[in-house]
């Protein structure tokens, strides 16, 4: 009876002390840079969001939304869209609806088309001969079916090719009507083994990408399956299929047919290739008083299964920070924000550009977008690291200041085994206690927050990179940290406090910050010129200064833009003047800086003679391209495939010098995110007022390499050919 009135006392003190706290006065979540945390959200909001969200929470969505096969144009990821849009009701997003956008092969969106559904009924693959056992299913493991395969029931012997990509892997093979073995990817060997040698269908080990040899080695997962498709063809002698196996089951079936010379297999198949359509969920927690200005989360939710920290952890992170701030509006800890959060979840790339096509034009406007992708991973099993990434340097933004103070807080808080302060400490209950060693990294694309970024939207990125098991069946939830999902989620709602919660009377805060930041930043492009300056030899000295300038002036120029990109957050008001006072200091020092330079180049150098430009760079410096309205996602082998004579174009010569920088880029141990999609990443620069020198030198300044002008040229050459841009 004691222990009964004991817990009534118990349970209503605790209504009690609910029911005063929902009543309290709503916390103002804004402030100057805290010298606590080096934020520019109160010490009591940091406290708020960190204490009232969850990674445990985050981590069950993630393994629920890993039950389901979500790849691009399967049945199954149209469940798991379904499923999060309950979820987000159920946490209080508001207008939650999900868009259908046609997926037939011919509806395009900004020049791409939408590929069909590819639905797998059946996929089994046995050995017959010499004895009979099951090797590989799409029951089982649904990414054992290369995405794409074609129906077919067919008998045929087993064939080892090898890697496939050399003549020496084909010789004295007989492979008309067989299955071939390969450790490479279905891609690399479909054309010679199958499109010319008659091979029926391909079983593959692939399962480490190229660009990730250094970090996985062959044979460190040896039970890693990895993800692959085939290419859609409407000629029948092109339609075949792939099955994925591990490096282990590659090595039994090579003992088999080591002891018995020959093994016959059998492929049942079952796959059709239809009409679908892309579903992508959208909701929003609406602004109080500028409900047209909009900030975006995205999250891919699309992936083969398990996919658990590519990209479930983006998917529930996303849901996370849903259910935290509605939690903390709806008990009255913290008003509504100002401005409209829009939560997007959809495929990757298709979706992102598939919305954009519907609601470029919309009278919202948005102004940030946070991506949310492979950002769960358990740093130390997966060999990986935390990274937020820039907005790239022609796209400059508040945002970056934002990020580089919250990478500095977790790394002042939450890098220790014995924190001194528990309430800016970040620990899951159910996981890690891993130190978070997180980092800015240079602008990635690679993930949907590139297209925001080539519309003009700034678009960052939070993830985990490289990982152990990325693309692979080992993609499993015990390899995502609770503790990091919600790293992650503080992150995310620090970021949106920063930008969906501020007006003019913050502006001060902002620039603050901005400026603060930006001096950092511009220290490091005073060093990168200064070095490139005293590396130089008397033949290279005129022209390294000439570089090392463009990397003081387009820095500048970042973060002249950056300062003013914070105008967006006060309706273009500055009433104290305080943006100009910052920029008018930048330009002062940024004219001490460059003479400073000149100064140490001119010792350096034996003659007089100072950096021209060449006869076809001047010719370069009066072009400049500009996109076409309606094709500002066209891609450059978009554009490449257009053009009916392509002799008429040097794509070879842009392929070469391309591949050149590349590789030059790699030695440098530039990382291949930075450096994917190159083409497109060149052409992301193209504003209406920048030269194609101006490209080329603004490119040096962001990656530290010189582009051949003749490559520029010929790149654009190929876009305005292909209808995608014009030369203004």
């Amino acid at each position: 009876m004691k222990n009964h009135i004991f817990n009534v006392l118990v349970i209503s003190i605790s209504l009690i002390s609910n029911i005063s706290l929902s009543q309290e006065k709503p916390i103002d979540p804004f402030g100057p840079i805290s010298p606590k945390t080096g934020l520019i959200i109160t010490d009591d909001a940091t406290r708020m969001l960190i204490h009232n969200s969850s990674g445990d929470r985050a981590h069950n969505y993630v393994q629920q939304i890993s039950t389901w096969d979500r790849q691009q144009n399967t049945k199954d990821i149209n469940t798991a869209t379904e499923w999060v849009s309950k979820k987000a009701k159920e946490f209080g997003l508001q207008n939650v609806t999900i868009e259908k956008f046609a997926a037939d092969g011919k509806t395009e969106y900004f020049g791409k088309s939408s590929d069909p559904f590819w639905i797998a009924k059946k996929g089994e693959l046995w050995a017959k001969s010499p004895y009979e056992f099951k090797i590989t299913s799409y029951a089982d493991l649904p990414m054992s079916l290369a995405t794409n395969s074609y129906s077919t029931s067919a008998t045929a012997e087993l064939v080892d090719i090898g890697a496939g990509v050399s003549d020496v892997d084909y010789q004295d093979k007989d492979l008309k009507g067989n299955i071939v073995l390969t450790s490479s990817n279905p891609y690399r060997v479909i054309r010679k083994a199958i499109w010319e040698k008659g091979a029926i269908g391909i079983i593959s080990y692939y399962s480490i990408p190229y660009w990730d040899k250094p970090n996985r080695l062959e044979g460190d997962f040896p039970d890693q399956v990895g993800w692959s498709g085939m290419p859609m063809s409407d000629e029948k002698e092109k339609q075949s299929f792939a099955f994925m196996i591990s490096q282990r089951k590659a090595k039994e079936l090579q003992e088999v047919m080591r002891a018995n010379k020959k093994v016959t297999l059998f492929a049942d198949i079952e796959t059709e290739h239809r009409n679908g359509e892309l579903n992508i969920v959208s909701g929003v927690i609406p602004g109080s008083k500028y409900p047209n200005e909009e900030i975006v989360i995205t999250a891919h939710i699309d992936h083969y299964k398990p996919g658990a920290n590519d990209n479930a952890s983006g998917s529930a992170v996303s849901l996370e920070m849903i259910r935290t701030l509605n939690h903390l509006i709806k008990t009255k800890q913290i008003d509504r924000p100002l401005r409209t959060i829009r939560f997007l979840w959809l495929p990757e790339f298709s979706g992102t550009e598939a919305w954009f096509s519907r609601h470029a034009n919309d009278s919202k406007k948005i102004i940030l977008n946070l991506n949310m992708d492979m950002l769960g991973a358990n740093l130390t099993k997966t060999n990986s690291s935390f990274d937020v990434s820039f907005t790239p340097d022609w796209n400059a933004s508040f945002v970056n200041a934002y990020s580089m103070s919250i990478v500095d807080f977790l790394n002042k808080y939450n890098n220790s085994r014995y924190p001194k302060r528990k309430d800016f400490h970040i620990i899951s209950i159910n996981g890690t206690r891993n130190h978070v060693n997180v980092h800015n990294q240079p602008y990635t694309r690679g993930s949907d927050h590139q297209i925001f970024n080539d519309f003009g939207i700034p678009g960052i990125a939070f993830g985990t990179w490289p990982d152990n098991f990325y693309h692979s069946s080992e993609d499993t939830p015990d390899k995502v940290d609770p503790t990091q999902l919600h790293r992650v989620v503080f992150s995310g709602l620090a970021s949106l406090l920063m930008t969906a919660y501020t007006d003019v009377s913050q502006l001060q805060h902002i620039t603050d910050l901005v400026e603060l930041y930006g001096i950092k930043r511009l220290q490091d492009d005073e060093f990168k010129a200064k070095k490139i300056i005293l590396l130089a030899d008397n033949t290279t000295i005129t022209k390294s200064s000439y570089f090392a300038e463009k990397i003081i002036q387009f820095g500048y120029e970042r973060e002249r833009k950056a300062l003013q990109s914070c105008l967006i957050l006060s309706q273009g008001k500055d009433k104290t003047n305080n943006i100009r006072q910052k920029i008018d200091l930048y330009n002062e020092k940024e004219k001490l800086t460059l003479n400073q330079l000149r100064r140490t180049a001119k010792k350096k150098a034996t003659s007089k003679k100072t950096f021209s430009l060449s006869a076809n760079e001047k010719e370069a410096s009066l072009l400049i391209p500009q996109r076409v309205a309606g094709k500002e996602l066209v891609t450059y082998y978009a554009a490449l495939s257009t053009i009916k004579d392509v002799t008429s174009v040097n794509y070879k010569d842009v392929q070469k010098g391309i591949n050149n920088v590349l590789s030059e880029l790699r030695e440098q141990e530039v990382g291949e995110l930075r450096i994917y999609d190159f083409q497109n990443t060149i052409a992301s620069y193209t504003n209406g007022k920048r030269s194609l020198v101006d490209i080329r030198d603004a490119m040096f300044a962001e990656y530290g390499i010189e582009i051949p002008i003749d490559v520029i040229n010929d790149l654009f050459e190929i876009f305005i050919k292909g209808g995608a841009m014009v030369y203004k």
